[in-house]
């Protein structure tokens, strides 16, 4: 085949984007994920050569920074210079806050964005279009891109409650998401197994919440390992993730859980919970599951709940949104508190479920005063959704969630438990190693992940802009490190990186898999351990997937 131009648009879907060598100067077309609304490639034209001189860079412009990084990173030189360099950044509002068209010719390379967001995605699709020349040197293919994101919201979920990372494993990462052009790390930051979330005011957070005494064992998830797992973030590090984290794209959207998976904090200031019921004993839960601690619905407890959205508002200034779980939340306790039931009768409130509806609105209020907004699993619509809330959806056995709050006029995010929970399992090939045990033997494939369709079947089309975008899930339970975090996480996510960024009418799965095979290389040149997409085997076998303790 000898294709001297390849326009791929809406209106041409069945062209693949990557093939076999034409006879060209550039003999590979780039192999992007995700997959760009439109790419024309000239495979009949030189490229830009990427010689010992490496790219001059225009001085003084702020993308120039990250595409110096990004060009060493990929092994090629740069130089800053004042006037003659090789990229063009100009300014183009109509193409939004994400977009951009990016143009590589033999003598120059042009990005046009309307943002700096934008920016960086033409420049990392430019990484993706690295390829051979004629002679074996690395080029840039002649190409010109006009791109933009099908939904804002292109998420990741960490958990650091059951297992954290470092820092450092937390920009791996960021750099990873930054590269396929997601756009939000979601941060769980307290749960019933640890509160990791440092606040001045109230010290015992990290230092009682933060330590459980043990966890359970490896492959084994009923015997206890008898060694005490601790650790927080500082204050000092949660900035640097998420100054990190801006510079390459990502919003970093905190979550502190309310009413319900409240163990640690309970633990650490047993006032909060409800002390008036029978066998009260708050602690740092050991097991995994969900536990009965919510916190009390009192005016003590609101304050607490103030004065820590007014330090994760400090240490989150970027997020639009403070997340407050709201899932998961037991009403046993709420049931015999005294307190609680006096609470329901002042109020008015019919039942438990409308008590926690009453507690995530007055937390919402507080939310609100600082500007930003609400969000949560979808069990905030539990005795009433909140009008000005966002919500996640989750629980994929309960369709009619998603489509009621679009009809309240709601915002969603999408993240089903049948296509987004990257901690289930991924297939056939899992090493029988104890150390990959998952919280169940679900099948869930990178085939079925680009399979989801985040739209809710049935909605109007004037509400589809409600539907912000997907989001996968990686609780940690079953993930101590870095290396098994990324054999659940890739390459299921790029697929979800093509879900959340590509036009429905283009998506293609034999195409998407002839480009996955070709990022391969990029993932073993960084030491991702991702699960093989034809064996099932780890990238690394070799990789140390045990617990890692902070």
């Amino acid at each position: 085949m000898n294709l001297r131009h390849l326009f791929l648009t809406a209106s041409s879907t069945a062209a693949p984007f990557c093939w076999g060598a034409p006879s060209a100067p550039v003999r590979e077309a780039p192999c992007i994920i995700p997959r760009p609304a439109s790419l024309e490639f000239k495979a009949g034209q030189p490229g830009f050569a990427l010689k010992d001189g490496g790219v001059k860079l225009p001085a003084g412009h702020p993308l120039s920074v990250q595409a110096e990084r990004l060009f060493r990173e990929n092994g090629v030189k740069t130089a800053m210079v004042e006037q003659g360099a090789d990229i063009a950044f100009t300014e183009d509002k109509s193409l939004g806050g994400e977009g951009y068209r990016l143009t590589v010719t033999l003598d120059s390379i042009s990005i046009d964005c309307g943002a700096a967001n934008g920016g960086l995605h033409a420049l990392q699709s430019l990484m993706q279009s690295i390829v051979k020349d004629g002679g074996g040197a690395p080029a840039l293919a002649a190409l010109e891109v006009r791109d933009q994101p099908r939904f804002s919201w292109r998420g990741i979920m960490m958990d650091s409650c059951r297992h954290m990372m470092p820092v450092r494993d937390i920009k791996k990462v960021l750099d990873l998401m930054s590269r396929y052009k997601f756009n939000i790390l979601h941060w769980h930051l307290t749960d019933d197994q640890g509160w990791r979330l440092p606040v001045a005011k109230y010290p015992r957070l990290t230092e009682t919440g933060g330590t459980r005494a043990q966890s359970p064992v490896t492959g084994n998830r009923s015997k206890p390992d008898g060694k005490p797992y601790s650790g927080h973030y500082t204050a000092e590090e949660i900035r640097d993730v998420v100054q990190y984290a801006k510079d390459r794209g990502i919003t970093v959207i905190p979550e502190v859980e309310l009413p319900g998976h409240a163990s640690a904090a309970i633990a650490a200031y047993p006032e909060l919970g409800n002390a008036d019921i029978p066998d009260y004993a708050p602690k740092v839960q050991e097991t995994w599951g969900v536990h009965p601690y919510t916190f009390a619905p009192t005016e003590k407890t609101f304050r607490f709940l103030e004065d820590v959205i007014d330090e994760v508002c400090r240490l989150f200034p970027d997020s639009p949104y403070i997340h407050i779980g709201g899932d998961e939340a037991p009403k046993d306790q709420w049931k015999q508190s005294h307190t609680a039931q006096q609470v329901m009768k002042d109020k008015g409130l019919k039942n438990e479920h409308e008590l926690q509806s009453y507690f995530v609105r007055r937390v919402e209020k507080m939310i609100n005063a600082h500007g930003k907004r609400l969000i949560g699993w979808d069990e905030i619509q539990e005795g009433g959704l909140s009008p000005t809330a966002t919500m996640m959806v989750w629980r994929s056995w309960m369709p009619n969630s998603a489509r009621h709050a679009l009809e309240q006029g709601n915002d969603i995010v999408m993240t089903p438990n049948s296509h987004l929970y990257f901690d289930y399992d991924q297939g056939p090939g899992k090493p029988a190693a104890a150390e990959y045990e998952t919280i169940n033997n679900d099948s869930l494939t990178w085939q079925h992940v680009y399979s989801l369709e985040p739209v809710p079947p049935g909605t109007p089309k004037a509400r589809e802009k409600q539907v912000l975008g997907c989001q996968a899930n990686v609780w940690a339970e079953y993930i101590p490190n870095l290396p098994k975090w990324e054999y659940q996480v890739f390459p299921r996510a790029l697929a979800l990186a093509e879900v959340a960024w590509t036009p429905r009418e283009l998506k293609n799965e034999q195409d998407f898999r002839l480009r996955l095979e070709r990022q391969l290389p990029f993932l073993d040149a960084r030491g991702v351990n991702y699960k093989r997409p034809d064996n099932g085997a780890p990238a690394r076998p070799d990789a140390v997937i045990t617990r890692e303790l902070r």
